[in-house]
């Protein structure tokens, strides 16, 4: 694959595109919930119903009024008799998984485990990191992963420790900035018939334990009404879809002019250049799906493929959009398209997937 930047992180909540300071805390959040919508008669909503449910987070725009914004959505399920939930925390392309309990009519939804990055920001701290503290912080792990993640990052550190690469090394490990869990706190709002969301994030400061408030805070979050499918999957490669002004292939793919900014109405045309990705291989059929800031898919694309130097051939994965309505709430608009490319083989070892993504500002 090959490697870009982009003029922000993809995986930069949309709302961080401006300045923000978080301040630490070792409590999750105050509890103080944006959005007042009135009662609601005869709501149904309970945990229970939660599974196979989608929800959005309920916006207060900058004229006082309150609506839906898809762009900061999760997705409850259930997977193995556990309640578990897909959230993208309000990120353009990442989507992650919690898994989920409920104690005292409240949901505290976790994402998975990371005991070897815990016990080494413990050790970077100054702290000790053993069995019994790894406990605390996840009491189902087993022995046998916490001694296997105690081992690892102990040599770990010890790899760093006294070169001169520990400072860099010391700051990764020793941050307010390090998020090693997504935590999520969910409550039913009952009067109103909506969730109130509590978005937080745990790492480790000198050697304790702090949670911390992602952008997204406390927030009152409503059931998608389903006008819009949601696209609910992990963007896994940002590096290999190119934005470009103009329609035609690019003649160099060692310098291909990118741009990073369009205006409203601006055609702007983008193509999968992945190494991984241009060459067909016989005996397979090969598709494509696109979406644009997460909805409206279109599917079942086929790309156009080539003749090229030495009877050779090529695939060609060609795509344009125009985004002509900015933010509800008047936040910088990031436009991002995802191509989804399916490939099925005779062979099935040599059928695959992968979602690809890219963004544009634009202004």
């Amino acid at each position: 694959m090959r490697t870009r930047s982009f003029p922000f992180p993809l995986s930069v909540p949309v709302i961080c595109l401006l300045p923000l300071v978080l301040l630490s805390c070792e409590e999750k959040g105050s509890g103080i919930v944006m959005g007042g919508a009135g009662a609601v008669a005869n709501c149904d909503l309970t945990i229970a119903t939660l599974p196979d449910t989608e929800w959005v987070i309920y916006k207060i725009l900058p004229d006082k009024t309150e609506a839906p914004d898809y762009k900061t959505r999760m997705k409850f399920f259930k997977e193995d008799g556990q309640l578990k939930v897909k959230y993208n925390v309000g990120s353009l392309s990442d989507i992650y998984t919690y898994g989920c309990e409920e104690k005292d009519n409240e949901l505290t939804c976790r994402e998975e485990a990371r005991p070897k990055d815990w016990c080494q920001a413990l050790l970077v701290g100054g702290a000790q990191c053993n069995a019994e503290v790894i406990k605390t912080f996840d009491p189902t792990l087993s022995d046998d992963v916490i001694a296997k993640a105690i081992e690892e990052a102990t040599a770990n550190v010890a790899k760093y420790k006294d070169t001169d690469n520990w400072k860099q090394f010391e700051l990764n490990n020793n941050n307010l900035g390090n998020k090693l869990q997504g935590l999520l706190y969910a409550k039913v709002d009952a009067r109103r018939c909506r969730l109130r969301i509590t978005d937080n994030y745990m790492t480790i400061y000198k050697g304790k334990r702090v949670e911390d408030s992602n952008p997204v805070g406390t927030n009152a979050f409503v059931k998608w009404d389903g006008s819009k499918e949601l696209l609910w999957e992990h963007c896994t490669d940002s590096g290999d879809v190119a934005p470009v002004a103009d329609a035609p292939y690019p003649k160099d793919l060692s310098h291909v002019p990118l741009i990073h900014q369009a205006t409203f109405g601006q055609e702007v045309n983008f193509w999968y250049l992945g190494d991984d990705g241009r060459t067909p291989v016989e005996g397979c059929d090969y598709s494509y799906d696109l979406w644009f800031d997460g909805t409206d898919p279109q599917r079942g694309l086929k790309p156009e493929i080539v003749d090229v130097k030495h009877h050779k051939k090529e695939l060609r994965w060609h795509w344009s959009h125009a985004w002509t309505e900015p933010n509800m709430d008047g936040m910088p608009l990031a436009g991002t398209t995802f191509i989804h490319r399916m490939w099925t083989c005779a062979d099935p070892t040599k059928s695959g997937e992968e979602l690809s993504c890219a963004a544009v500002r634009i202004n």
